[in-house]
């Protein structure tokens, strides 16, 4: 068994898939490119193929203006909405790289102006990156895929959050890396933040870089809501700026198209507050019913001159809308019924730009 794996991926068997798929219920249509189910209007991605849709050239980066909304960019399978509705993002190992790595990557970058790499965010304030996701498939020979990071403009990442498998336990640990200063290499700290997680098998992240009254900076991940792994950020830090990654990373290359990573989101967003802002509605929403008419107000404090609303990832059940005004109402059509919450995150954003996300869930009962 294990002389085979040394010769191709370690993927999970489509037979499995169903055994670890209850932790997801995510309204996401899987008739839409990935634009159309997540907001990419401050993403761009790196895919692992050229121009050419080879891998001897330059990878593609696609920016948001393509990237987003329901006509959005997709480029199977490399980049594209899966059956079930993820963003499913996959590197071969031989995939196209370029600058100062030679590991292939699908991976989204966060631009708070999507007209520039140089706009990014600092240590001075709050900012969070929440994830829902499932690797489905990783590299044999190291088994590791990085699926988050906070990465410097022009220093090291601050943060890398990576899935490691281990083909003779056949389950993975989430490791979180925090390094000490913007020079890559020591001081720097890596932590578990979550073991016996399966291939295929649903688990959120959280990372947030967090300044409270004039104090030192903290750099923090946790998995599933458990206990964070964190780090008090070295004044070194305070002249760099920021930006969140998210995708599918390796963290070794080769000759093979077969080997690789596969990884697929369920939810995605980031949150940039500023002068307290935060919504307060509870995560659990009333329950619906089909077939009858339905409305709940979503509720937030803090911010500059009002909120306007909108979803970050995937959508409430079908028949019910989000209007700007954080109102959710409709009437539930017979296909949301189901007996367990149904997920979407949404947003709000203030006169100044500033954003706050949380994921929310409504039971529509049949």
């Amino acid at each position: 068994m294990l002389k085979n794996a040394a010769i191709r991926s370690i993927l999970l068997p489509s037979a499995l898939i169903g055994l670890f798929s209850g932790q997801v219920l995510a309204e996401l249509n899987p008739d839409l490119p990935p634009g159309g189910n997540f907001d990419l209007e401050n993403w761009n991605i790196t895919i692992p193929v050229d121009a050419n849709n080879s891998v001897k050239g330059k990878p593609l980066t696609i920016l948001p203006s393509a990237l987003s909304g329901p006509n959005g960019y997709t480029n199977p399978p490399s980049f594209y909405t899966d059956t079930d509705g993820a963003m499913t993002m996959r590197p071969p190992l031989n995939g196209a790289t370029s600058g100062g790595s030679k590991h292939p990557r699908s991976e989204l970058r966060e631009m708070i102006d999507p007209s520039s790499n140089y706009i990014n965010w600092d240590s001075s304030g709050t900012a969070l990156l929440d994830a829902q996701l499932r690797v489905m498939q990783v590299p044999s020979k190291d088994g590791t895929v990085i699926v988050g990071q906070v990465h410097g403009h022009g220093s090291a990442p601050l943060v890398l959050v990576y899935y490691k498998y281990n083909a003779k336990t056949q389950t993975g640990v989430v490791m979180a890396k925090l390094q000490g200063t913007p020079i890559q290499g020591p001081p720097f700290w890596q932590h578990q933040v979550a073991s016996g997680i399966k291939l295929g098998q649903a688990f959120t992240y959280q990372i947030r870089v967090e300044r409270q009254n004039g104090s030192l900076a903290m750099a923090s991940v946790s998995v599933n809501n458990g206990t964070p792994a964190t780090m008090v950020m070295d004044p070194s830090w305070d002249t760099e700026t920021f930006y969140f990654k998210a995708g599918a990373y390796l963290h070794t290359y080769g000759t093979s198209s077969t080997e690789g990573a596969l990884v697929k989101f369920y939810r995605l967003a980031t949150s940039h507050p500023e002068n307290g802002l935060q919504i307060t509605s509870n995560a659990a929403l009333p329950n619906a019913k089909v077939d009858s008419t339905y409305a709940t107000q979503l509720q937030f404090r803090g911010g500059t001159g009002g909120g306007s609303w909108s979803l970050a990832s995937g959508f409430p059940p079908q028949g019910l809308l989000l209007e700007r005004n954080g109102t959710i109402s409709g009437t539930p059509v017979a296909s949301a019924g189901t007996n367990r919450p149904n997920d979407f995150m949404a947003r709000v954003t203030d006169a100044n730009g500033s954003t706050y996300s949380k994921k929310f869930s409504i039971l529509v009962k049949p």
